[in-house]
């Protein structure tokens, strides 16, 4: 979330490819996690993208990836769902994915189409989101 309290562009990007794949698979569910607002702007562009409210389920607590999908999890669990899609950019899949797997869903990847943008922030991400998978790969699980 921006600082003004609005979406950024990942968070609109993200959540407009999980009500798009939504659409392909209406029975589905989806799942918004994050706090400060973020579960609740994904949920308000999936409800403006077609996804229904019932099929909207909000996790408001999570501050980082390790705490939306432990945050997601037990609610995942308590509809008996343990196949999930994760919509998240290409440089973020990989660690979200180990994450998942270890808290025990099956995972599949969903990444929006998006350009680079700025060479410097894409090498950024691409630097930070390394170090956070060695991290996660170095945790006990």
């Amino acid at each position: 979330m921006r600082p003004d309290g609005t979406p950024g562009a990942a968070l609109v990007r993200r959540a407009r490819h999980g009500a798009a794949l939504w659409r392909a698979a209406p029975g589905a569910v989806v799942l918004a996690s994050g706090a400060h607002g973020e579960a609740e702007a994904i949920g308000a562009i999936c409800r403006a993208e077609g996804v229904p409210e019932d099929r909207l389920l909000l996790e408001c607590a999570a501050h980082n990836t390790a705490q939306n999908i432990a945050l997601s999890a037990p609610i995942l669990a308590a509809r008996g769902i343990a196949q999930v899609t994760l919509v998240t950019d290409y440089y973020h899949l990989p660690r979200a994915r180990l994450l998942a797997a270890r808290a025990g869903l099956r995972v599949a990847g969903a990444v929006p189409r998006h350009g680079i943008g700025r060479p410097h922030r894409h090498a950024w991400l691409l630097l930070r989101e390394a170090a956070a998978l060695v991290a996660a790969l170095s945790a006990r699980h």
